[in-house]
């Protein structure tokens, strides 16, 4: 017996990936997903495999990782016997990536509790420490 696999409209879709249509219609213009079918009447249908696709892509962009990452992995994804190194040369490049932005936020932290710390006493905004300190032309 043959499976019927279900298409989704994009409002569907949308709904099925927690994701909205424009998002969805903006993967597709970047070629990450392609509708299963156009129908007569022009609207664009998607499959399950199109769903799987948008919740991987989704899954990505929770890890902040950018669209050329993403289109890479799916590259990859489309060689399943290669050998799985370059994923692996992927995910560390995306970790140092990572690693810099959380040293340049701690930074961001200290040089803002330094900041702080220069206006302990309450007073006037005309004579607010940390103003002044951001204006100051060093």
């Amino acid at each position: 017996m043959m499976k019927i696999t279900p298409h989704y409209l994009i409002k569907d879709l949308a709904k099925k990936a927690q994701l909205s249509p424009d998002t969805i219609r903006f993967y597709e213009k970047k070629n990450l997903i392609q509708p299963s079918f156009r129908a007569e009447n022009h609207y664009r249908y998607y499959n399950d495999e199109v769903l799987k696709r948008l919740i991987f892509i989704k899954r990505c962009r929770a890890l902040d990782m950018s669209l050329n990452e993403i289109q890479l992995l799916i590259t990859l994804e489309q060689q399943p016997n290669r050998d799985c190194n370059a994923v692996n040369h992927l995910i560390d490049e995306h970790l140092k990536q990572v690693e810099s932005k959380i040293f340049e936020l701690q930074n961001f932290q200290v040089q803002l509790q330094l900041l702080r710390q220069s206006c302990i006493t309450q007073t006037t905004i005309d004579h607010c420490q940390i103003l002044k300190s951001l204006e100051s032309v060093d």
